[in-house]
């Protein structure tokens, strides 16, 4: 039996990715061309054996990347083009049973899982590296049983020296085809459609810093349920029901400050998100930059995020009617995590190395809200992570 990965894993590495910003430029991104290499080792700690069936063993992912940008047309125009690849392993959250005294426990899918998802991005930017440009975006992404194709715009537009408007739009559709369908009575085909829109206002303040506030809209619609996540009601096990559409809206603060006396600047953010589920979430990042002699840069970051239940959420049902919708899916609980990353940069002429590792841990405990509902197969996971860029004219 095969189970799709835990929290949709490309949404959660590209979360855990974008805990380092974008570092000020080197002599790579300096350059008409750069080509770059990423290699990333995600893994999963194991459950607490007492309160887990099935193998406690959790997901593990290696993941390699290929980037390519290039200027072209006297720089008028730039081209990115991204391909990457994961292999994906390991057992999954199942569904929540109790025990004798009613406490919840979490059944794994066995260590039967073994995917390879391949992703490619390309886009393209008029007037790249000025104030005022237009970015346009195409992706599609492949696995056994899950296929997503997405396009986009956004436009950043001066408006004088110090205010910057920015603003765009996607639009994606998702098609999964689950394993085994028939044989384990799941959906055989399902479709998602996304639709999303943000806009955005930068300001400078002074010659060492900028903040940005932006809003961003999504709206899901179609099949939005994990079709290998398991429901134990009143008569056993059911697949698990999620409404057919959720609204989304977040809104972001970003500021940046330079210290040039010292080589360094700082980067924090703030998110709030809400739904139409009753999710709605903080997160607050910090990271630091620090330039040293010799090409060297270090960049330690922090990040803080809590989120409460969506409304259907349960462990397991004991009341004698189901309700219309229900999931025991821990990503929709109510949890707070804390993460922090370390990233070690060094150029060598028109060479930059970097290494780096994280480290993610989630509890019901660090939620700022709404901790009486259990909340089983949490996460803690480490990621490890080196790249190369060359940068060539």
């Amino acid at each position: 039996m095969s189970l799709r990965p835990t929290a949709s894993l490309t949404a959660l590495l590209a979360a855990a990715a974008a805990l380092v910003p974008p570092t000020p430029a080197t002599a790579a991104d300096e350059t008409n061309n750069r080509v770059s290499y990423r290699f990333s080792d995600y893994d999963e700690d194991a459950l607490a054996a007492k309160n887990v069936i099935g193998d406690g063993e959790r997901y593990r992912v290696l993941s390699q990347q290929f980037d390519l940008d290039s200027k072209f047309a006297g720089g008028a125009f730039a081209l990115k083009l991204d391909a990457t690849h994961e292999v994906m392993s390991g057992s999954s959250p199942w569904f929540v049973l109790p025990d004798k005294n009613g406490a919840p426990v979490q059944v794994l899918s066995g260590a039967t899982i073994r995917d390879h998802r391949t992703a490619l991005n390309a886009t393209l930017t008029q007037d790249p590296g000025t104030s005022t440009n237009t970015t346009y975006s195409a992706s599609y992404s492949s696995e056994r049983d899950y296929h997503a194709l997405a396009i986009g715009a956004e436009r950043s537009q001066a408006l004088d020296q110090a205010w910057t408007l920015g603003y765009g739009g996607s639009f994606s559709h998702d098609l999964i085809e689950p394993t085994d369908a028939l044989a384990n009575g799941r959906i055989q085909r399902a479709t998602k459609n996304t639709a999303s829109a943000f806009g955005s206002l930068a300001l400078v303040l002074d010659r060492d810093s900028v903040v940005q506030a932006g809003m961003q809209f999504n709206l899901e619609h179609g099949y939005l349920s994990d079709p290998y996540k398991l429901f134990a009601d009143s008569d056993g096990l059911v697949p698990e029901q999620r409404p057919q559409q959720r609204a989304q809206a977040a809104a972001l603060v970003r500021w940046r400050r330079a210290f040039a006396e010292i080589d360094a600047s700082l980067h924090l953010d703030y998110r709030y998100a809400q739904d139409s589920w009753g999710v709605h979430s903080h997160t607050l990042d910090a990271a630091w930059y620090q330039s040293f002699a010799g090409g060297w840069r270090v960049i330690p970051a922090l990040r803080y995020y809590s989120q409460a239940a969506a409304r259907f959420y349960a462990p397991y049902l004991v009341a004698t009617a189901t309700p219309q919708h229900y999931s025991a899916d821990y990503r929709l609980g109510t949890f707070g995590a804390f993460s922090t990353s370390i990233n070690v940069r060094k150029t060598f002429g028109h060479w930059e190395f970097s290494l780096g590792a994280e480290r993610y841990h989630s509890a019901q405990g660090l939620a700022l809200d709404g901790r009486d509902t259990p909340v089983p197969g949490l996460l803690k996971f480490t990621r490890a992570f080196a790249g190369l860029d060359f940068g060539f004219d």
